[in-house]
């Protein structure tokens, strides 16, 4: 057993990734008062289904299309652009002035933050989709091919891979010494980041699409049927529950935050549940599917659906504080520095708010 010393909520700062955080939560400080207003509007080639990292006044773009770009966080200028062979689901990471993203096409890539030069690439045998965790001197990400991947960040040069049953669709989390992994064979991993073997497995059924979040009692995790759990660290569940809601099922990230668990789902609602029990403290509906990453700024959960609303919900007890139509469906995360609140959508465009009138 391993003990965890987690802060639920961060230091607002740069987004580097999915999530802000290597243990895969997504509550920081600030302040977003609504309404929000619009900074500015830019529209890339095509969709964008994941979230906008944001790091030192510029944010990083990655489009359906395999359209990489940096832009300006102050108005939406476009620095540099890369045009790849195959799309980008994952999340972009910036690390030490580099960039790491997996494509479509099984091909995991390393750029230049600075000037949009690709350093390196290693090539999976399938799709990727999630996105990579960079610890120190590694950069950890999951492949359908059924591995979880550890690499060099340095030059690509392959430290172990980890076999899996099935798929590996969502983003390792970090604690400590332990990489967290939920995967497509309906099970919860724990592995060790020097080697990469396996410390304990938690078998839960479905297939996880979300990343196991960890907090201080454990790992928060939910599948694709709407099934959510607490996985203590050493590897008993806590509780588990599932959800009878029509659609459900979770594909976007939840977030903790206090004793609080937001979860985002298919059943066209975001929902709070108690860390201790698993019971649905509140509600909050919304008119289409979420898929988008729930993320918390303050007392304010922010997330998309798929017909194209974000919506600013006070997390304390769930009443609705905000929303706006931007067009195209969420599905990826808000990243929010500390001043700008970027979002992509599924037509195209990335959308940048600042907190107040």
């Amino acid at each position: 057993m391993i003990v965890a010393a987690l802060c639920l909520v961060a230091l607002v700062g740069d987004w580097t990734s999915l999530r802000p955080t290597q243990d895969g939560n997504a509550s920081v400080q600030g302040t977003l008062q609504a309404p929000l207003r619009r900074a500015w509007m830019v529209r890339v080639p095509a969709a964008i289904e994941n979230a906008i990292p944001i790091v030192g006044g510029r944010c990083v773009v990655a489009a359906m299309d395999g359209t990489l770009e940096c832009r300006r966080l102050s108005n939406g200028e476009r620095i540099w652009d890369y045009k790849n062979h195959s799309a980008f689901t994952a999340s972009p990471t910036v690390a030490a002035g580099r960039i790491f993203v997996g494509d479509s096409g099984g091909e995991f890539h390393c750029f230049d933050l600075e000037t949009g030069k690709r350093l390196w690439s290693r090539q999976t045998d399938d799709k990727i989709a999630s996105s990579a965790l960079v610890a120190g001197e590694r950069v950890l990400f999951g492949s359908y091919d059924c591995r979880l991947y550890c690499l060099r960040t340095l030059d690509g040069r392959p430290l172990w891979t980890h076999a899996s049953k099935a798929q590996v669709h969502a983003t390792p989390t970090l604690s400590g010494s332990e990489v967290w992994f939920a995967g497509c064979d309906g099970a919860v991993h724990a592995l060790s980041l020097s080697h990469g073997r396996a410390v304990r497995a938690v078998r839960l059924g479905g297939n996880f699409a979300a990343p196991a979040v960890l907090g201080r009692d454990g790992a928060f995790v939910a599948n694709s049927t709407g099934l959510i759990a607490l996985v203590g660290w050493d590897g008993k569940v806590r509780w588990s529950a599932q959800e009878r809601e029509d659609g459900a099922g979770v594909y976007g990230s939840p977030a903790l935050w206090g004793n609080l668990a937001l979860v985002p789902s298919r059943s066209r609602r975001l929902y709070a549940v108690a860390l201790e029990t698993g019971k649905v403290r509140w509600t909050y509906r919304t008119a289409a599917p979420v898929e988008s990453s729930v993320i918390v700024v303050g007392n304010s959960a922010v997330f998309g659906d798929e017909a194209g609303w974000l919506h600013l919900v006070r997390v304390s007890d769930g009443k609705g504080l905000w929303k706006t139509r931007l067009g195209g469906a969420i599905k990826g995360s808000a990243t929010w520095n500390g001043s700008h609140l970027l979002v992509g959508t599924g037509d195209g465009r990335v959308w940048a708010f600042v907190s107040g009138r």
